[in-house]
């Protein structure tokens, strides 16, 4: 199997497994936290999202993501450069009543710019190591990413993924329990 192959579709498992534990919330389901300090599934999924424009174009293809270029920010009602990254207590108690939907057309259209890069890249593109970051870095700072091959890059995004797809169905099991 070729590394791109298995890339896709572990994130094809991802995206099944995500889409099933949030379609049955409700709005007010999505934004239910179990404490003040704690995420709510829609910061967590729209968080996911912004990762992943973040790491597939900003640090792939050198260019704005979706977020920026398609004005994701103005129709979610959040700032342009936020990630998610940092919160504290009053920024999660402030997190906009994002509706489902369109979270969901946000994450599919990142998705779609990850399996439409992913399409392209031959096995030998994985090595390249681009010395970019996802995300602004620090004044005074340089990001470890910037060492991340391409190849280093999916696993750490599908790693990722996977923990805040244990947070989404952790909260979601908090408010339904088991299977429901």
């Amino acid at each position: 199997m070729l590394l791109r192959d298995f890339i896709e579709e572990t994130l094809e498992d991802y995206n099944v497994r995500v889409s099933a534990a949030i379609e049955p919330l409700s709005q007010q389901e999505m934004l239910w936290r179990p404490g003040p300090e704690a995420n709510c599934v829609a910061f967590i999924y729209w968080h996911v999202a912004r990762v992943e424009d973040g790491w597939t174009n900003s640090f792939c293809k050198g260019e704005s993501g979706v977020w920026l270029r398609d004005r994701w920010y103005e129709r979610l009602g959040m700032p342009e450069q936020d990630s998610g990254f940092g919160y504290a207590a009053e920024q999660l108690a402030a997190f906009p009543e994002m509706p489902k939907d369109l979270l969901q057309a946000y994450f599919a259209s990142v998705r779609s710019e990850t399996l439409a890069f992913l399409g392209g890249l031959s096995e030998g593109d994985f090595d390249h190591v681009p010395n970019r970051t996802p995300f602004p870095e620090a004044p005074g700072t340089v990001s470890r990413f910037r060492s991340f091959s391409i190849a280093r890059m999916y696993r750490q995004l599908i790693g990722e993924e996977d923990q805040h797809l244990g947070q989404i169905s952790y909260v979601r099991g908090l408010q339904r329990g088991l299977n429901k």
